[in-house]
């Protein structure tokens, strides 16, 4: 059901990686009530001189809630 999809700069492990998607899943399960096999996490690594444009264009379209201030 809900995916989430993360982007941020390169740099972090896959340990790191890893336990926020755990935690983003427990957190999701929690506020919508849906079950751990329905929710799915996924991290695209985007370099900071790229960012601005890469995040306009992916998230053209969406409802964006919080919008950072690059």
């Amino acid at each position: 059901m809900p995916h989430l999809s993360v982007r941020m700069y390169p740099g972090r492990s896959k340990e790191v990686k890893q336990e926020f998607a755990d935690k983003l899943q427990d957190f999701v399960v929690k506020e919508l009530g849906c079950e751990a096999s329905a929710v799915s996490v996924s991290f695209k690594e985007i370099d900071a001189d790229k960012w601005k444009d890469v995040i306009g264009d992916e998230t053209a379209g969406e409802d964006v809630y919080i919008e950072s201030d690059f």
